[in-house]
């Protein structure tokens, strides 16, 4: 990945991804007020969503430390590197969301591009490698082309075009546009198509038939629009050889499955009490689990969709989703990873295959598990990727990481991952559904990939720089000390306080023979807040609450213990690097949930996914996949947070991408 000061992003942008430039402006497009903001660490900031819009993502997941700044407020030391020109209510066409008040168009922000460049007191052939991000065009359409009665006096363009003729008309405009930017130096522009207005709440409440889910008028008038784009980007790309042109097909990562009318019905529900055309009632309260709404006010997404949106735009998962290429290839100029290797120890919560010829009742190898994964089902404990494949991904690792069942010596120098269903930091956990590989048979395993590492090569000091990641201690939980009976009697044998310091103290000696065997760059995963799984909720009395307290509180004292085991190993070890993930608060930052549905899947027994059952069409609104397992969007938010902390709380005492760079 580039170093940090070779990277700027110039976000030119509507309000999807305005971050603060309309709050001072007369201006009814604005939202600097709560509950806008409620899970940003800055609060309301001006950003349209409750927490970090998409560009803030990619910015995160390219390694910038801060978040880049609005035009409006951006200082000369901000601008170098990058400035965000998005404004609320903008578009490609001058007049479009004028009867709201001030916003900056597209040809103003190219004008405050322009006034930046000339503030910056150097050489200006850096910007050339910089990433301009452009997301424009939403309010060309629905509040110009499909402008409701009053606001229609303000704009004719609906009388004057044809759908067809109405996207030519953009997109030679927008092309005009793109020419100015690479006139002032930009060569690495990434555009977003947009995503289907048609099922935003606002289409459905105003152009939408009752039982129809989405406006097919309004999407209709979209794909045409987004079949212009993607031919201007290959134009471009055709007409100017020394410039990177992408489109990024947002339809595709949003609205990949065919959704059935309920659903998307449910999804395309607002997650705050909205006020007028689209906005949220100022000071209301927003849903609980954000997470379970596709989108926050009647226009605007929900960071858990801007985490979609983000993590499938820098690292495509379907050819749909980019063309010609994904972020991440657009940055790079080689393809190589931020670290020589990756290493995965675990349990099903980052398994990727190694049960499925074990005689085990701890395997998922048939559908629909994977029903979102390329490769189908593969053995992963979800719909799609893990956290610990999206994490590769952020490293630069174009392929998964394979399972050490199918994993060859040609493939040992780039990482293997040990993950195992069932297995735990104990011996016998999970041992009541038959095979499984606990966690001191996964470092066993690690020792010989060593040794054979160790006759192909001369020098494996590389293993020093590479990252382990360890994320383990479910089962220890859920199917062992929550478990009593004939097949475990842990909880007989220790109090709540008892246990977690024997976890602790195993765990412990793994952690350090791991260094033995020469890990030195080690994120240690705590575990989820299991008192809010559908397993355990279903299991065990939530006395009308959302979870189950007192499971939650068995955890908590797990997650203490192994954080401050984390900093006592980093004492022990200076030329060790060890970080604690706090998994919990990033899926539960509320501490507790509420789901819509508990599972994405229809189960059989007591957690698994019922073989060859359809699941749910709309994966992206459910925390978990089956009664145990996220889904893949719930990986995706591990992921990103695990990789680029949002908050402090977040890891401790550093992120992945700062892990890889010690």
């Amino acid at each position: 990945m580039w170093e940090e000061k070779q990277i700027k992003i110039e976000a030119i942008k509507i309000q999807t991804s305005d971050i603060g430039n309309n709050n001072k402006l007369d201006s009814r497009w604005k939202a600097n007020y709560p509950p806008y903001g409620i899970d940003f660490p800055k609060g309301h900031s001006g950003r349209f969503t409750n927490g970090r819009t998409f560009a803030d993502i990619i910015g995160q997941i390219l390694g910038f430390d801060e978040f880049i700044p609005p035009y409006a407020t951006a200082t000369d030391d901000h601008i170098i590197k990058g400035v965000n020109y998005a404004s609320g209510g903008a578009g490609i066409r001058e007049e479009t969301g004028s009867h709201n008040g001030d916003r900056v168009s597209l040809d103003k922000q190219l004008l405050h591009h322009n006034s930046t460049i000339s503030r910056i007191q150097k050489n200006t052939t850096f910007l050339n490698e910089c990433i301009y991000v452009i997301y424009i065009g939403t309010s060309d359409y629905i509040t110009n082309y499909f402008a409701l009665l009053p606001t229609r006096k303000y704009y004719n363009v609906s009388y004057t075009y044809g759908l067809d003729d109405y996207a030519d008309v953009l997109a030679q405009q927008f092309s005009r546009q793109l020419m100015v930017l690479y006139n002032l130096g930009g060569r690495k522009i990434v555009l977003y198509g947009l995503t289907q207005l048609g099922c935003t709440p606002y289409a459905v409440k105003n152009f939408g038939y009752e039982g129809v889910p989405c406006s097919h008028m309004v999407n209709d008038a979209i794909y045409v629009f987004n079949n212009r784009l993607k031919t201007l980007v290959g134009e471009f790309n055709k007409n100017k050889s020394d410039a990177r042109f992408i489109f990024i097909n947002t339809t595709s990562i949003l609205h990949e499955q065919e959704a059935t009318a309920v659903d998307t019905q449910l999804g395309a529900q607002p997650c705050c009490p909205v006020n007028g055309e689209w906005a949220c009632s100022l000071n209301s309260v927003p849903c609980h689990v954000r997470s379970s709404s596709a989108y926050f006010d009647f226009l605007h997404p929900t960071e858990p969709t801007n985490i979609a949106i983000a993590e499938r735009s820098y690292k495509a998962r379907l050819p749909t989703d980019v063309y010609p290429y994904d972020i991440h290839h657009l940055v790079q100029d080689t393809t190589k990873p931020q670290v020589p290797c990756y290493f995965i120890f675990g349990d099903s919560l980052v398994d990727s295959g190694n049960n499925n010829n074990l005689e085990s009742k701890w395997k998922v190898n048939y559908p629909p598990y994977g029903v979102d994964f390329k490769e189908g089902y593969t053995g992963r404990f979800t719909n799609g990727r893990t956290s610990a494949d999206i994490i590769g991904e952020f490293l630069g690792f174009d392929e998964y990481i394979p399972p050490y069942d199918t994993a060859d010596s040609e493939q040992f120098r780039k990482g293997v991952n040990y993950a195992s269903g069932g297995a735990g930091i104990r011996d016998e956990s999970g041992h009541h559904n038959g095979e499984r590989v606990w966690l001191d048979r996964q470092l066993r395993h690690h020792k010989y990939v060593i040794s054979s590492i160790s006759r192909d090569t001369e020098n494996t000091t590389f293993l020093k720089e590479c990252i382990y990641l360890v994320n383990i201690g479910s089962n220890d939980y859920n199917n062992n000390y929550l478990m009593p009976g004939k097949h475990y009697n842990t909880s007989d044998m220790y109090s709540k306080d008892q246990y977690a310091e024997a976890l602790k103290r195993k765990y412990s000696r793994q952690l350090r023979y791991l260094y033995k065997l020469g890990g030195r760059k080690i994120a240690v995963f705590g575990l989820t807040h299991l008192g809010c799984i559908p397993y355990m909720v279903k299991k065990f009395s939530t006395q009308g609450k959302p979870c189950v307290d007192s499971i939650n509180d068995l955890i908590d004292a797990f997650n203490n213990r192994l954080k401050l085991l984390v900093a006592k190993l980093n004492k022990k070890k200076p030329d060790a690097r060890y970080t604690f993930i706090n998994t919990a608060g990033i899926l539960f930052p509320q501490g507790e949930v509420s789901l819509r549905t508990p599972t994405c899947c229809h189960l059989t027994g007591e957690w698994a996914c019922t073989k060859d059952s359809v699941p749910c069409p709309m994966r992206s609104l459910y925390t978990f996949f089956d009664a145990m397992h996220p889904t893949e969007l719930s990986n995706m938010a591990i992921a990103t947070r695990s990789y680029k902390a949002l908050l402090p709380t977040d890891a401790y005492p550093y992120d992945i991408y700062h892990l890889a760079k010690l």
